[in-house]
C-alpha cells in the first residue's frame, strides 16, 4: 500500500471533527453504574431476582457501543437500555403467564384411572370372557346374558324363556363356573 495512504489512514482522527465526547468505555461504565443499576431494577421489576438478568443483558446490549464517540452520556445510555431491557423482560413473562404456573413438586399426581398396565389386563381378560361366554351352549349362554347384561330377575328370565326360576339358577350358575374357571376368579365376576 503506498505510504501517503498509510500515513492518511493512520492519522484519520485528526481529520474527524471533534465533538467533545469521549470513547466509550463499556467496563468502566459498568464498574461505575453496577450496583446503582442493579438497585434501579429490583424496585423496578415485579420479581427483585431478576434484575442481575435484566443488568447482564443489558451489559450485553450495551457492548455495542464500545469506543464509540457519539454517546453523549454512557451512564443515561445504560440506564435507558436497561429500562428497555426491563420491559422485554415483562412483556415475556406476561406472554408465558409464568405468574400462573406452580412448581409441579407442589401437586399432586394421584389418579382415579387405572394404570395403563391394568387396563390392559383387563381387555385380556373380557376377551378371555367373551370367548367363554360365546362357547356356552345357547340356552345357557342367552340365560346368562338375560341376567348380566339386561338386568332381569329369575323370575323375569323363567317366563322370557319358557324355563322354571330352578333352571335359571342352574344356568347362570354354570356359565358362572365356566368364566371363573377361565379368569381365575379376577375382577369380580361372580358378583
Amino acid at each position: 500500500m503506498n505510504t501517503r495512504v498509510q500515513h492518511a489512514l493512520a492519522n484519520i482522527s485528526e481529520l474527524l471533527p471533534d465533538d467533545g465526547h469521549e470513547r466509550v468505555c463499556i467496563q468502566e461504565v459498568i464498574r461505575h453504574h453496577h450496583v446503582s443499576l442493579i438497585k434501579f431494577l429490583r424496585r423496578r421489576l415485579s420479581v427483585a431476582d431478576d434484575a442481575d438478568d435484566v443488568a447482564q443483558e443489558t451489559y450485553i446490549r450495551m457492548m455495542k457501543y464500545e469506543g464509540s464517540h457519539e454517546i453523549k452520556s454512557a451512564s443515561a445510555m445504560l440506564f435507558h437500555i436497561a429500562v428497555n431491557v426491563a420491559n422485554d423482560h415483562g412483556r415475556a413473562a406476561l406472554s408465558r403467564c409464568s405468574g400462573d404456573h406452580c412448581d409441579i413438586d407442589d401437586v399432586a399426581l394421584a389418579s382415579d384411572l387405572p394404570s395403563a398396565e391394568r387396563t390392559v389386563q383387563a381387555g385380556q381378560s373380557l376377551d378371555m370372557l367373551l370367548d367363554v361366554i360365546e362357547a356356552l351352549p345357547p340356552k345357557c349362554r342367552q340365560v346368562f346374558l338375560l341376567s348380566r347384561a339386561h338386568g332381569m330377575t329369575y323370575a323375569e328370565i323363567a317366563r322370557h324363556c319358557g324355563i322354571s326360576v330352578k333352571m335359571v339358577e342352574k344356568q347362570v350358575s354354570r356359565a358362572l363356573a365356566a368364566c371363573l374357571e377361565k379368569v381365575g376368579g379376577r375382577d369380580g365376576i361372580a358378583s
